[in-house]
């Protein structure tokens, strides 16, 4: 297998193991769907415990969820994150107030935009650990100058503040929930990329075209009219024989 820094281009690990390995564990963040494979560096976590991890953003505080977590393809090994540590009183004391930032940095947000005049709809918050750093995700119909919305929100809650736009779709992604098939929206759980999505692909499958049926919860059409859309674009096999001619 061919790895580089950016992963395994393409998952040409075709290998499937099932060995179950005590140093990786599944860890869960805020509500996320998904479990973060995690690296514990050694050490043994049970199920149940609260712990520290090292995200990209900075430290998270995360539960346990599986304890061992099994690990298929080498890729998922080099992009575990690292548990920092056991947490403590005081990273629970941390998440806490992360938590209450967030409904109240959400809270707030909305009302100085109304008062600002901003037409924006904002869509969900997240603080680090520490504090130190909020992001801001809301939705608007067009370009928004929040230059003194972000001033007001970095004096309110004492930290840098960033600001990021996102459509209908990343909305949903980020806000979560279930789908009219049942399950937990694509978008929220494994779905990054999002591909372009035409009535055209509804109508070569003879799905209905009650806006209902075939729009998601970002009021979009549904991801999921691309997934087999290549199988109906293909001919159908018809013979090429025709009566009275010899085959």
């Amino acid at each position: 297998m061919v790895m580089d820094a950016m992963g395994c281009q393409g998952c040409s690990y075709r290998g499937m193991s099932t060995a179950v390995e005590d140093t990786f564990v599944g860890v869960r963040f805020r509500e996320e769907t998904n479990l973060t494979l995690c690296a514990t560096g050694g050490q043994l976590l049970a199920t149940g415990e609260h712990v520290v991890v090292d995200l990209e953003a900075g430290p998270a505080f995360g539960k346990v969820e599986r304890s061992p977590m099994p690990v298929f393809k080498p890729c998922q090994k080099a992009g575990a994150k690292p548990v920092l540590r056991l947490a403590d009183d005081g990273d629970r004391t941390a998440w806490e107030r992360q938590v209450q930032n967030e409904w109240n940095g959400r809270r707030y947000c909305q009302q100085r935009a109304q008062e600002l005049g901003l037409e924006m709809k904002v869509s969900r918050v997240d603080f680090l650990l520490s504090g130190k750093k909020a992001t801001f995700y809301f939705t608007a119909n067009g370009r928004v100058d929040f230059r003194q919305l972000v001033r007001d929100l970095s004096k309110r809650f004492s930290c840098r503040v960033k600001m990021v736009q996102v459509g209908a779709r990343d909305e949903a992604g980020l806000v979560g929930g279930v789908g009219i098939c049942g399950r937990t929206l694509c978008c929220s759980t494994w779905l990054k990329d999002f591909r372009p999505i035409s009535i055209q692909m509804a109508k070569r499958q003879n799905l209905s075209l009650n806006p209902s049926k075939i729009s998601g919860q970002c009021g979009r059409l549904l991801c999921c009219l691309a997934y087999e859309d290549d199988q109906y674009r293909k001919p159908s096999r018809t013979s090429s024989h025709r009566p009275g001619t010899d085959s």
